[in-house]
């Protein structure tokens, strides 16, 4: 069954048995947390960032800065992070560091140094000095990765040659990142930047591209670039809450918030409400314009609750029993298949005990390029891309027909413990003369029992109804059109119809006999009358 989602003008998720095609992201004063995330290997990052002019205008407060911060605060020990700022040139600011007390405060100390006088937007120059950076100073064994962020399109102040430096950025310059295994993340900061090249960058180099509309975006920008780079382990928060468990050794809350002058206060499972100003020695607390940043250490088990927060807020957590899922990086055009698979691991093996598992839900949530979202489950059935029934990896299979930017969630809910992991990618368009494929309609007379008790319902985002995954019945779901519409039953139009006729034919007998009954009537006054008329006359005869 197609569903129309609200503010959009195609379908993009049908649901079919098991399958689901979907057109279808710490500052500290002076310090700097540093999280070690076992997901991935070390990263060495450079930050390749727009000081030109128009900056001034378009990110007046600098957030560019602080959500640059928190991005580095982010890193492990085992990352290295540098720094180049651009206009007419790339200007190093920050070599490769690795984070650490010695070197905290010099790589935040960075970021304050990115202004907005530049007069040119090189983005010929950025690219090509934050390559030279990584090939001089990149360490062997470790991914290699740029964030270029920039409002403007090439402007060196010569129309011509801003021509020629295109051309040699989107031929040899993303060559050699390809070469190099180097992957592009780009920023574009509104739409005055130049959306298509920067889109074209990342996805050459199988990176990922963002576009922050407003400068209050920017921190959920970065988070979505971290979350994309370092694949870290994450807690669900729903209605301001998560929940910590005993394994837990550290979780960096990134809480947003509306209005700069609201202030984020957190409850621990005890009722104790804490603030940046009462945080304690295992709380760190960085307040910014748009987030606070929080991190606690030895987190008490039990439900956290954030207070007075607002927007997209994120948990990331060091722990060692974690969520692990593959693919990892989903590369696919419209209407491709993709198996997904889920798993949880306690200590880097494979969590498979069916203790565990029996009371464990995997589902994943899929939020389309518009913004809206669909939840479905993950099965350990032998079906639906699963290998190997009951053996604890979880899968389901999916297709996106529509292109665009997605953001896939799997979460793991089980009964002391809660699990996250977040995939940003791409889908790109569908080749020439690609049809999606026509989804087949299901009798309407048959019943659809439920198959997964357990399961969540689909939301509804969308006036028409949704029929939930149904994944024990072989048969396709409907078609595009709502069930609704194909119900109708040609023998019920049929009696409907002859009813209809009856009831007319009713009345019209009814008012026949009426009004013949009235006429009747009419007639025996006359005759009444007349006989009455009569018997005057008889009586004047006789008085004669």
């Amino acid at each position: 069954m197609n569903r129309m989602l609200s503010g959009s003008s195609a379908p993009w998720c049908r649901i079919t048995p098991g399958r689901c095609l979907a057109g279808l992201i710490l500052i500290m004063a002076g310090s700097l947390v540093s999280v070690a995330y076992a997901a991935k290997a070390g990263v060495d990052v450079v930050l390749v960032m727009d000081s030109s002019g128009s900056m001034a205008k378009n990110d007046p407060q600098k957030l560019r800065v602080p959500a640059a911060k928190m991005f580095m605060s982010l890193l492990s020990e085992q990352d290295r992070i540098g720094l180049i700022s651009f206009s007419d040139n790339g200007y190093p600011v920050l070599h490769l560091t690795a984070p650490g007390p010695k070197t905290n405060a010099r790589i935040l100390a960075s970021a304050d140094k990115v202004s907005s006088r530049g007069v040119y937007t090189n983005l010929y120059a950025a690219l090509e000095k934050g390559l030279a950076m990584l090939e001089k100073e990149g360490q062997s064994g470790k991914e290699k990765m740029l964030v270029l962020m920039s409002d403007g399109k090439m402007d060196v102040g010569d129309t011509d040659e801003d021509w020629a430096l295109k051309q040699k950025l989107e031929g040899e310059l993303i060559q050699s990142a390809r070469d190099k295994g180097v992957k592009v993340y780009t920023i574009a900061f509104t739409q005055a930047s130049d959306v298509e090249l920067l889109k074209e960058v990342a996805e050459k180099t199988g990176a990922l591209f963002k576009l922050a509309k407003t400068d209050k975006d920017l921190h959920e920008v970065f988070s979505a670039i971290f979350e994309s780079a370092k694949d870290p382990d994450m807690l669900p928060i729903e209605g301001g809450e998560f929940v910590v468990d005993a394994s837990i050794e550290e979780v960096t809350i990134v809480a947003s918030k509306e209005r700069e002058d609201v202030r984020i206060f957190l409850k621990s499972p005890q009722g104790v409400e804490l603030g940046s100003d009462n945080a304690g020695d295992n709380v760190k607390w960085f307040v910014s314009h748009h987030f606070d940043m929080i991190t606690l250490r030895k987190p008490e088990p039990g439900t956290w609750k954030l207070l007075y927060t607002g927007g997209k807020n994120r948990a990331y957590i060091v722990t060692n029993m974690s969520l692990n899922h593959n693919p990892q990086d989903p590369k696919l055009a419209a209407g491709e298949d993709m198996v997904l698979e889920a798993w949880l691991e306690q200590d880097g093996k494979l969590l498979n005990k069916e203790a565990v598992l029996t009371y464990t839900k995997f589902t994943m949530e899929i939020e389309d390029p518009n913004g809206d979202s669909v939840r479905f489950d993950l099965f350990d059935r032998g079906e639906f891309g699963d290998k190997t029934p009951a053996d604890g990896t979880y899968s389901n299979t999916l297709s996106y027909e529509n292109p665009g930017s997605y953001t896939l969630s799997l979460i793991a809910k089980g009964e002391t413990f809660q699990r996250q992991k977040t995939v940003h990618f791409e889908v790109a368009a569908p080749p020439p003369g690609y049809e999606p494929p026509a989804a087949e309609p299901v009798a309407v007379e048959e019943p659809v029992t439920e198959a997964e008790p357990e399961a969540e319902p689909v939301p509804e985002l969308a006036p028409e109804p949704v029929v939930k995954p149904e994944p024990e019945v072989s048969e396709p779901e409907p078609a595009a059109e709502p069930v609704k519409k194909k119900g109708i039953n040609m023998g019920l139009a049929i009696g409907v119809f002859v009813g209809i006729n009856l009831l007319l034919g009713g009345i019209g007998f009814a008012v026949w006999w009426f009004l013949k009954k009235r006429k009747k009537s009419g007639g025996d006054e006359e005759e009444e009358k007349e006989k009455e008329n009569e018997d005057d006359e008889d009586e004047k005869k006789a008085g004669k």
